[in-house]
Parts: C-alpha cells; sequence; structure tokens
C-alpha cells in the first residue's frame, strides 16, 4: 500500500456516499510517517475542495460526473487535488500512479480516461499567483491565499454558483447563510471554510513553546509554526492543550463559579474536560459521552487530572439532583468548524438539521433531573445556526423556567491569505441559572 492507494481506497468510499461525509480515519496500515502524512493530505485536500475540483475536470468529461464509477470519480478528485492544490508533488510520479491504481481497480479500462483527464488538469494550469483574487473565474484559490492561474475561466459565471465552486460551498448552505446573515457575510464564511486551520494551543505564562510557535492575538493562545506537529508540541510541553479559542471560550463562562459538582455530559475526547479541571481544581468533574467509542480516548485524555472521573452513560443514575453546573457541548451541524470538519458542509440540509435540533432538546430534557435546585446549565455548539443556539436557549428558558446569565456567539475568522495568529473557529455557548 502506497500513500496514493490508500488516499484513493478512502476517497472511493467517499464517493459512494457523498453527500452523507463523516470523519474518518484513513488506512494508513504499512505506511511510514512520511507516506501517512502524504495520503491524509490529498484525502483532506480532495474533500475539502470537492467541489472546487469537479468545477475543474467536468468541462474536459464527455459524459456527465455522477455517470463515472466511484473508483474513478476518485481517481480524478485524488489526482487533480495533487496537481492543482498540493507543492512539491511531481506530476509524473500523480499521473503514472493514479493510472496504475485505476488499472489495478475494478475499472481498468478507465485508465485511459483517468489519464487523459488529469493531462488536461495539468494543461489548464498556466502558473502561481501570490495573492489570489478568489472573485476571478480564471483562478483556483488555495488554501493559503495564493492561486493556480487557468488559461482559460473555467469557474462559473453566475456568480452564486462561482463562490460554491471557488470555496466548495453547497448551494443549499450557501443560501441559508445569505438569508441569516446577508451575502457579505456569507462569503466570508464560505472563504473561512477552506481556509488552512492552524494547530492552537491554549498556553500559561510560563510556557515552553516558544521556539514552535507565535503568540495568538487573542491572550493566552498560541499559533504552532508550520511544520510542527501534535508530537513536537507534546514532546515539549506533555501538558500542553490543543485547542482552539472558540471551543475555549464556553468553558470562559464558568469563571467565578464554584460547582462541587461538574458534569460534562457530551465529553467527546475531554479536551473541554481537561479546561474545566484546570478552571475548577475543587470541583468533583464527572466526564462522559454518548457515543461509547470515545470512553477509552475520554480516560486517556483526562488521566493525568485528579478530580475528573469517567464514566459510560448509563452509570450516572446516583447523580440525580447532585449537579451544580451541567456542561452539555451538544451534536449539532459544526457550520462554525468547517475549516477543520470539511465533510460536514456536504451533509448539511434541513431535515437533518431539525432532527439535530429535536436531539438537543432531548439531551437537555434527559439531562436536566441531574441539576440541583440552583444548577447551572453551560450549554454550547459549533454552530452557527440559530435553530441550535439561541432558539435552544429560549426553548430552556420557556419549558424549564431558566433564565440567561451569560450568551455569545463567537464568530469564525480567518480567510486564505491572513495571518494564522488572528485565526479561530466560531462557537456559541449560553449560561443558565434559576
Amino acid at each position: 500500500m502506497s500513500a496514493r492507494r490508500s488516499a484513493y481506497a478512502s476517497l472511493s468510499h467517499r464517493v459512494e456516499s457523498f453527500p452523507d461525509l463523516h470523519r474518518h480515519d484513513i488506512d494508513r496500515t504499512g505506511l511510514d510517517p512520511r507516506d501517512a502524512r502524504l495520503a491524509i493530505a490529498i484525502d483532506h485536500q480532495s474533500t475539502l475542495r470537492w467541489l472546487s475540483l469537479q468545477a475543474i475536470i467536468e468541462p474536459h468529461l464527455k459524459q456527465s460526473w455522477v455517470g463515472l464509477k466511484p473508483v474513478v470519480r476518485a481517481a480524478l478528485l485524488g489526482g487533480a487535488s495533487q496537481l492543482l492544490l498540493m507543492d512539491r508533488v511531481p506530476d509524473h510520479a500523480v499521473l503514472h500512479e493514479t493510472v496504475e491504481w485505476i488499472k489495478s481497480s475494478s475499472q481498468p479500462r478507465a485508465a485511459g480516461l483517468v489519464n487523459a483527464i488529469l493531462r488536461r488538469v495539468c494543461d489548464v494550469r498556466k502558473g502561481s499567483i501570490q495573492d489570489a483574487d478568489p472573485t476571478r473565474r480564471d483562478v483556483l484559490l488555495r488554501s493559503d491565499g495564493s492561486g493556480i492561474e487557468l488559461t482559460k475561466p473555467l469557474l462559473a459565471s453566475n456568480a452564486a454558483l462561482q463562490i460554491e465552486q471557488q470555496c466548495s460551498c453547497p448551494s443549499l448552505l450557501m443560501d441559508h447563510w445569505t438569508k441569516l446573515f446577508g451575502i457579505k457575510e456569507a462569503r466570508q464564511l464560505a472563504l473561512h471554510g477552506i481556509a488552512d486551520a492552524p494547530l492552537i494551543i491554549a498556553t500559561s505564562e510560563d510556557t515552553q513553546l516558544e521556539h514552535l510557535s507565535d503568540a495568538h492575538e487573542i491572550p493566552g493562545y498560541r499559533v504552532v509554526r508550520s511544520g510542527h506537529s501534535v508530537m513536537d508540541v507534546l514532546e515539549a510541553d506533555p501538558d500542553a492543550i490543543i485547542q482552539d479559542p472558540a471551543s475555549a471560550d464556553p468553558v470562559r463562562a464558568t469563571v467565578g463559579l464554584q460547582p462541587a459538582c461538574i458534569l460534562d455530559l457530551c465529553a467527546g475526547r475531554g479536551t473541554k474536560t481537561k479546561l474545566l479541571s484546570k478552571q475548577h481544581p475543587d470541583s468533583r468533574i464527572i466526564a462522559t459521552d454518548y457515543d461509547i467509542k470515545l470512553i477509552d480516548d475520554l480516560h486517556e485524555a483526562t488521566e493525568s487530572c485528579d478530580n475528573v472521573e469517567v464514566r459510560t452513560f448509563n452509570q450516572l443514575d446516583d447523580l440525580r439532583d447532585q449537579v451544580d453546573l451541567l456542561v452539555m457541548d451538544v451534536p449539532c451541524s459544526n457550520t462554525a468548524v468547517l475549516a477543520r470538519r470539511c465533510e460536514a458542509r456536504y451533509r448539511f440540509n434541513f431535515k437533518s438539521l431539525a432532527q439535530l435540533v429535536d436531539q438537543q432538546k432531548q439531551i437537555i430534557a434527559d439531562a436536566l433531573p441531574f441539576l440541583t435546585l440552583s444548577g447551572k446549565i453551560l450549554y454550547s455548539t459549533c454552530s452557527l445556526d440559530p435553530a441550535e443556539n439561541q432558539e435552544q436557549a429560549r426553548w430552556i428558558m420557556k419549558w424549564h423556567k431558566f433564565s440567561i446569565e451569560s450568551e455569545r456567539v463567537m464568530p469564525p475568522r480567518g480567510i486564505p491569505g491572513e495571518s494564522p495568529t488572528i485565526y479561530n473557529d466560531g462557537s456559541y455557548h449560553v449560561l443558565l441559572g434559576r
């Protein structure tokens, strides 16, 4: 298994599932670290810029895109992502290995087609541009703000379709944002969704990470410089917390509270739990998640936190009427973190949004019996949608007799070409009390 073969195998599964895409771990069996990074990069760039790549490929096809077999679409997406979006990847290596993978697949007769289309993709590249204009039809914007100038305008003349293609932002989501926030903000959100999302760490004043990071615009955070990995960070400071400021923002709302017992109900892999432990060292913290597959990760992430106890969701009965702070970072549409969770943009639709809203209400209702009479709720999402955010807070107030103590929307910041030291994801949180 080579890096490209691993990436193409992953992409073929994605093509079969599109647009219902979810995060997954690419198979890196047998790959050395360098090849594993290449496989992950191909898979990520192909997924992040799916509609952009499709817009460049489709004009060269004699048949429809959806009429191609999944392995063929996977090969074209993976090959084009390397040719257009990735540096230091030789054309000949991409062409040769992509064609050889198709020959060994279920569609060997398509090798000639894949070879021809990828060569045409090579031919439409005119050159690189340092600061790309995303409104040009003959420029493909890259995540770092640079671009590939094309020999002819392949992107749509219609402004709405053009931004969909340039930012790989489906029109349904773009139209929804436009109605909620206006066209200017919707375009900024679409551009943010293809920006390079940097590795950000929450730090203390005596951090040991100055040599591999730069100060973030928001105090208490540093941005890891390009070329350094999570392992580099943890080797320099084993206690470092990898977290975007927007993800940590809800925890800051609890400053000044003195809860004896905290229940972190949707703890995921434990990053917020660790921040809660640091913010409230004298509190008893119970962390759990509905997804049983995350419990082992949660144990590992919090093993150094003396005041954190990890349980499965069916082990909470003794906590009824015992919890002073109920933390619910609920499952959501992820529309505030699309640069990191690029798959979420494609699966967005109003039916799934309604299902998420109902699921969030059920989580809230099921958790309320754990609270003491004076207990507080910290509800948060990484969504931009009022239906998942402000409207849920109003629902809690109406039906469960709480009032808002603090509320904040932290909008996403940073678009291709801007400094990573200003980048942050988006989030929403509300602190409610009786």
